[in-house]
């Protein structure tokens, strides 16, 4: 029989998903800034075209199979970078797919991107704040993970140091004193002489994850990322609330010189050729002017330090 057992974050939750964000960010800035530089070729011919959507899709069905097939702890990295690739590639070209003329260059992609970039960071700080939590389950799964060292014969002092620290905490409780039992005896395994342990390495990815956690503990303290953030609201919000004063001068303009202004604005600056593209390109606009507002606001709360 299928069981549906409550979803337990994995105690690694937070590295996976922070390669899935970096991997999409990245693949995002490197595809658009490729197209840009090589004049935007096609792979095909006069009946077939393969988008990189196509390639993004691909990634994303090998990362599934990888989790499926394999049970080693480094597919979960791999599948994470692959995922995150795979995503970056597909919504790269979201303006073909909300649009009758596959128009690339749709005003309403950019803020679509955004917002998914946005949604997965959200997803990560989530993440990062629950992995604080105390959850019993969670160390014995994280526990049994961790054990696939041991069967590779690849054990170093870190990890079985970190599985001691959690069986530790899992047989001192008394909620569960069936995990207690199952945790000592796991304890009293890790800690006899029949365990090889060698020497601590650190992988690639590792290193790099560690490197990109030194540099925000470093250069992001709390001080500089409210600075860094006031900044950026300011920015941003004047920057919105700019573009439409702009727009309201040419609305409220000389109705000589009105058209002329709105055209080199909507068909020059925002790529708009339809009365459709047009419509998303005035929602689009509001909405920068509410969000504009809003981080305006925002930046305002910081500077009176109510966080």
């Amino acid at each position: 029989m299928f069981n549906l057992h409550r979803p337990v974050i994995s105690a690694s939750a937070t590295r996976y998903v922070l390669l899935t964000v970096l991997s999409f960010a990245a693949s995002v800035i490197v595809t658009r800034v490729y197209l840009e530089l090589t004049g935007y070729p096609q792979i095909g011919n006069d009946t077939f075209h393969f988008a990189h959507a196509l390639w993004g899709g691909l990634l994303l069905i090998i990362s599934v199979l990888t989790l499926l097939i394999f049970v080693n702890r480094w597919t979960y990295d791999l599948s994470s970078i692959l995922a995150g690739i795979g995503v970056g590639l597909f919504i790269d070209e979201v303006g073909k797919f909300i649009t009758q003329q596959n128009d690339y260059f749709f005003p309403l992609a950019a803020p679509i991107i955004y917002v998914a970039f946005l949604v997965m960071l959200l997803v990560y700080l989530i993440v990062k704040q629950r992995e604080t939590t105390t959850d019993l389950v969670a160390d014995m799964y994280q526990v049994t993970k961790e054990l696939e060292e041991v069967l590779e014969d690849d054990l170093s002092e870190c990890e079985r140091d970190s599985m001691v620290a959690r069986l530790q905490k899992v047989a001192g409780q008394t909620a569960r004193p069936d995990l207690a039992d199952l945790a000592k005896h796991i304890l009293q395994f890790l800690q006899s002489e029949s365990v090889d342990v060698v020497p601590d390495r650190t992988s690639l990815i590792g290193r790099f994850l560690d490197s990109c956690y030194r540099i925000e503990d470093r250069l992001f303290t709390q001080g500089r990322t409210r600075l860094l953030l006031i900044g950026l609201f300011l920015l941003d919000g004047l920057g919105a609330l700019f573009a439409m004063l702009v727009l309201g001068l040419a609305f409220a303009g000389d109705e000589t010189t009105m058209p002329t202004l709105l055209s080199d604005i909507v068909l020059g600056e925002a790529n708009v050729t339809s009365s459709t593209s047009l419509s998303w390109f005035l929602i689009m606009s509001a909405l920068q002017l509410v969000t504009g507002l809003l981080l305006f606001l925002s930046a305002v709360a910081f500077l009176r330090k109510n966080e």
